[in-house]
């Protein structure tokens, strides 16, 4: 009788410490859960791992299940368990163990009481124990599973997006402040919070949950047609698609009044032509890049004089060639010439650290053949001061030496501006790359050409007109160096006609030569 009794008293134990498990496992996953916040969870990885100069803090979104949450809920569970069992065992000890005064009593020692009081409290605390075990177990070999195939997934789509990256040459610059960053900030559309870094990883391998709730898609790829861009640095939008398409960025130069403004005017309006013929989307990411396009175009079409681009004026104008994912953003750059002579506005030219080519605008005028040339004509130069062409280049030379940036990296377009004007007064320049090129050292510009030749990894020199053309294959068309620069940065547009292609099929010519 009494091992039956015991027997039915550990039965009765083990009931109680499954039942005890099942209430711990409602009140800690259920009712009142240790719920690891966006907020407490960026705090811990600050702490665990502090964000290093020019880095963010980890993003406000809730963390993957397995890396943090599943293990406050373990510790959640069996701290709930200790709470039931101290609240079921309170009583019986009372009960057995002390008076109504809470004094100790003796009496309780008299076999069988404290047999039968031991056995069902061990019955039931290893009942828990062992369903909780049995849980934790279960909970980790999951866990287990989800990183063993979460890990090779993570890694594979992180290698694909750089590999596209690094493919497309996909990135992310701000035509205000001029911050180039691998991929964007992201807006969430619910509490705009931004999110610094999309990319699968602890805050997510598809999706992630922002601190709202909202679901957002991770990989710049999916982001960028969903989400808001914001730039990292200044969190103003960016174009869509930013981060995703391949981002080609142009910066235009040259000294006062050479005409830098109208020709990328001129050339956009060519580009656009060219573009329309060969089935091409072209438009503007923003109604700034659009209405300042327009507006320009507007003057040279009636024949007024473009408006000189405003000393404090630093953002670019953006276009956008193609559609989708294999759309081009490009983003020209366009800075009064007061810039390059005033020292105190150098740290405002950073654009031309990241730049993939540039334009140096040479005016004709500023040439001492051409206003002898002109002079002997009775014809007047459109300057009343004259400067040294070579000026502008150093000064942007010098720029990129001081920042740290190789010119090798970086092509050149020498254009020789107003073609027209000259041809009109009597003066006719020559369309070859390498022929430009002899003329200006033969007109006192040789240590440009040098430079131009030595610094760069590819120097090529133009003549372009001062009014949109409307021709094509036109050896002075201003869309000629435009297009130059966007192929070499892999855009596809159609072949050129006129000078250009005559200098492609010089060079395969050469090759070939080189090779038989």
């Amino acid at each position: 009788m009494i091992a039956t009794g015991l027997i039915l008293t550990a039965g009765l134990g083990i009931v109680i410490g499954v039942i005890l498990f099942a209430v711990a496992m409602v009140r800690g996953l259920w009712t009142t859960p240790d719920l690891i916040a966006p907020s407490a969870y960026r705090n811990e990885r600050q702490a665990a791992k502090p964000a290093r100069t020019g880095e963010f803090k980890a993003d406000k979104a809730w963390p993957f299940y397995p890396f943090r949450q599943a293990w406050a809920d373990l510790a959640k569970v069996w701290a709930e368990i200790g709470v039931c069992r101290r609240a079921i065992f309170k009583r019986p000890m009372e009960a057995f163990f002390t008076d109504r005064h809470g004094s100790p009593v003796g009496w309780w020692i008299f076999f069988p009481i404290p047999v039968v009081v031991i056995t069902f409290m061990l019955a039931a605390g290893l009942a828990a124990t062992a369903c909780y075990g049995l849980f934790a177990l279960v909970s980790l070999g999951c866990m287990a599973a989800t990183m063993a195939v979460f890990g090779p997934i993570a890694t594979m789509l992180l290698g694909l997006e750089e590999g596209r990256r690094r493919l497309v040459r996909t990135q992310a610059s701000c035509p205000r402040c001029f911050h180039v960053t691998p991929w964007p900030a992201y807006r969430c559309p619910s509490c705009s919070i931004l999110h610094r870094d999309v990319r699968p990883g602890r805050l997510g391998l598809i999706m992630r949950r922002c601190e709202c709730g909202t679901m957002l898609p991770t990989m710049t790829l999916r982001a960028a047609w969903r989400l808001q861009a914001a730039c990292q640095r200044c969190r103003k939008p960016l174009p869509p698609g930013a981060g995703a398409v391949r981002d080609v960025r142009i910066s235009i130069f040259g000294d006062t009044k050479a005409g830098k403004t109208r020709f990328l005017h001129a050339a956009l309006s060519s580009l656009a032509a060219t573009t329309e013929r060969a089935g091409i989307a072209f438009g503007f990411p923003d109604q700034s890049s659009k209405e300042q396009v327009e507006l320009g175009l507007d003057r040279l079409e009636s024949g007024q004089d473009t408006v000189s681009t405003p000393g404090n004026a630093l953002a670019a104008l953006t276009v956008r060639l193609g559609i989708g994912a294999r759309s081009t953003l490009a983003h020209l750059f366009d800075t009064a010439g007061e810039h390059f002579r005033d020292p105190e506005m150098h740290d405002s030219l950073g654009f031309l650290s990241h730049s993939h080519g540039l334009v140096y605008v040479i005016d004709p005028y500023s040439i001492t053949p051409v206003r002898q040339h002109l002079a002997t004509r009775g014809g007047r130069h459109g300057r009343q001061v004259v400067t040294d062409p070579e000026a502008a280049y150093g000064e942007v030379v010098e720029r990129l030496r001081d920042s740290g940036v190789a010119a090798s990296g970086q092509r050149l377009a020498v254009i020789v501006s107003k073609a027209d004007l000259l041809q009109a007064a009597g003066l006719e320049l020559p369309a070859d790359s390498d022929l430009i090129a002899d003329w200006l050292m033969e007109s006192g510009a040789h240590n440009l050409v040098l430079s131009a030749r030595r610094e760069f990894a590819e120097a090529r020199f133009f003549t372009v007109a001062s009014q949109v053309t409307k021709e094509d294959g036109r050896p002075d068309d201003p869309g000629t160096p435009l297009r130059w620069l966007l192929r070499s940065h892999g855009v596809r547009l159609p072949a050129e006609n006129g000078s250009d292609r005559h200098h492609v099929n010089q060079q395969l010519g050469e090759t070939t030569g080189a090779r038989s």
